[in-house]
């Protein structure tokens, strides 16, 4: 797909955990509507997912995927895992092909171990390593290229997932206004959050 999906969100996976890191800008039409838009969603206790592209798609498919979730535990009396999660994503998007949303995804959690796994418009599914989304995706990528390995902790994943989304709220005017974290570990997920003390020269 050829359009420019707005925003930039990350998921890194490490040997003990996942990290996603997503900046909070919304935007229109070159216009600033919101410093404050919700990107990376707790979808179970062990589970997140993370979007760039339209809020209206995100806010769609999260609410979407939390009532699947709710419908799989009450089910089967466990917690979907990731690699479930993300499969019935790819079914979800996959259904839309003809008019397809606009949104790139990253699901990541700690079921035995950690993993991460991306899905384009259309929901063609890859596992990874790490992932940058959306129209500030490639200069973040090669940061998180260079400074990736897999065994390191989890608070340096996070470090360099944060690195990587300054960059590109430098030099993207469609990512900006402050860093959403969340931290996926056998113990669960926790939220953390950025703010910038300055604003790029581009806002």
């Amino acid at each position: 797909m050829e359009a420019v999906l707005p925003g930039t969100v990350i998921g890194i996976k490490t040997s003990n955990g996942v990290v996603f890191a997503g900046e909070k800008r919304l935007t229109y039409d070159g216009f600033i509507l919101s410093k404050n838009v919700r990107k990376l969603f707790p979808i179970t206790d062990h589970v997140a997912v993370g979007f760039a592209g339209l809020t209206g798609d995100m806010n769609y498919l999260y609410r979407i995927l939390r009532a699947e979730a709710k419908r799989y535990e009450l089910e089967h009396g466990r917690e979907i895992k990731a690699r479930g999660l993300a499969k019935l994503l790819s079914i979800i998007l996959y259904s839309y092909k003809l008019f397809p949303m606009l949104t790139e995804a990253v699901v990541g959690g700690f079921d035995e171990a950690p993993s991460l796994f991306v899905l384009d418009p259309v929901g063609s599914l890859l596992e990874e390593r790490y992932t940058a989304l959306g129209s500030g995706s490639q200069l973040a990528l090669s940061i998180v290229e260079q400074g990736y390995r897999e065994d390191m902790p989890l608070e340096e994943a996070k470090n360099l997932a944060l690195k990587a989304i300054l960059a590109a709220i430098e030099r993207d005017v469609l990512s900006g206004d402050g860093v959403d974290f969340l931290l996926i570990t056998r113990e669960g997920i926790r939220s953390e959050e950025y703010m910038l003390t300055r604003s790029p020269s581009h806002s």
